[in-house]
């Protein structure tokens, strides 16, 4: 029996259909970045949405520090406690300082704040009695000026002055009288009116000598009033320049003592080395027993406090047009190959002064989930950017 050709050709498309059908599906389009080679310029830009690959390695966020004992300290060695490799947590004890003669200094500190705290003691003891005394003093003379202005008056020499014009007019009157009876007819006898005017003038002369005494007295007075309100005026200055308190110099003194007591303290801080944070020992750089200076490096440290990021580098601008921070990656390493980590991007960092004239070049820092692997900056690994769903 002869088939038609045309049947012949519907068993062929019929077979075709079915191959089709049953073949595996295409893979998702996965864009892999050498890392260890420049990249191309040529290489054709990632489609949006998909993964990309890429290798690096773990990093610390910081770069290394060399660590010193600092604080101006210098001095022996006495102990390197850590070792290359070491992982130390913030505080840990790193290194000690031989620390004798900090001691020593701060013993002698403490003793030279002791001594100036003893002698503004002595000196404020002595202020306040002499404080005390100024201010008695000033009582005193306040007293005694008182007491002369009160003692102080031209009452005596106004009186010795009215004294004087009475016995002088009294004399004048006599000799008149005496003079008048000289003259008198019948005359008269003239001894009594003589006797009289003598009087007259001795009463004169006292009354002339009692008016000196009076005004002598009475510059007594006003020099004695002068030389009181003069005590006053020094008592009130002795008392105003004690109310100032003890000299500013022996607060001063304290003062330096006390400072110089806090930097010989800190100055023994500084004899331990400890770290600041948590770090892995990158090396240690001097030995036991050796002399080191204030700037002289002991270990340096690279910073594990926040962790570690796992870094890709060199990736081109046609490879990371997709990448954005916040975007899931999953960071396999080479020592831990059987354990993926989760991570995020945390940014994307132009690299200057690397790449083409045509292609820029850019680092891809992923930020780690937490892990209880033992992870150390530098292993190896590869990251899987998920782009897009």
């Amino acid at each position: 029996m002869r088939v038609p050709k045309w049947t012949c050709m519907l068993l062929v498309v019929a077979v075709a259909l079915v191959g089709c059908a049953t073949s595996n599906p295409a893979p998702p389009d996965v864009v892999q970045v050498d890392a260890d080679g420049t990249p191309q310029p040529t290489l054709p830009p990632v489609p949006a949405g998909k993964t990309i690959i890429a290798d690096g390695q773990l990093v610390s966020p910081y770069p290394s520090l060399a660590l010193g004992f600092g604080g101006g300290v210098s001095g022996q060695v006495l102990t390197i406690t850590v070792k290359a490799g070491d992982v130390v947590q913030a505080g840990d004890l790193l290194a000690v300082l031989d620390d004798t003669e900090l001691r020593r200094a701060l013993d002698d500190a403490r003793l030279a704040l002791e001594r100036a705290r003893a002698d503004r003691d002595r000196s404020v003891r002595q202020w306040e009695r002499d404080l005390a005394d100024a201010e008695q003093a000033l009582a005193v003379a306040e007293r005694a000026l008182t007491a002369a202005r009160l003692q102080y008056s031209d009452t005596g020499v106004e009186e010795a002055r009215t004294a004087l014009d009475r016995a002088r007019q009294a004399e004048a009157d006599a000799e008149r009288e005496y003079n008048e009876a000289l003259q008198a007819w019948p005359p008269r006898p003239s001894d009594m009116y003589y006797d009289v005017w003598q009087r007259a003038i001795r009463e004169r002369e006292l009354a002339e000598m009692r008016l000196a005494d009076a005004q002598d007295a009475h510059s007594v007075g006003y020099l004695e009033l002068q030389a009181r309100e003069e005590d006053v005026a020094q008592a009130e200055r002795a008392l105003t320049a004690l109310q100032e308190g003890i000299a500013p110099t022996y607060e001063r003194a304290v003062e330096d003592a006390e400072r110089r007591l806090g930097q010989a303290q800190e100055a023994l801080v500084h004899a331990r080395l400890t770290a600041p944070w948590a770090a892995i020992v990158l090396s240690v750089d001097v030995a036991p027993a050796a002399t080191v200076g204030a700037t002289t490096p002991v270990v340096t440290l690279l910073n594990l406090e926040d962790g570690l990021c796992f870094v890709t580098q060199n990736l081109s601008e046609q490879h990371i047009a997709d990448i954005r921070p916040g975007q899931r990656a999953i960071v396999t390493l080479r020592a831990f190959a059987e354990t993926p980590l989760e991570g995020t991007v945390e940014a994307v960092v132009p690299q200057v002064g690397e790449g083409t004239a045509t292609d820029a070049c850019f680092a891809v820092r992923v930020r780690l989930a937490s892990s209880d692997l033992s992870l150390l900056p530098g292993l190896t690994g590869r990251v899987e950017i998920i782009t897009g769903d």
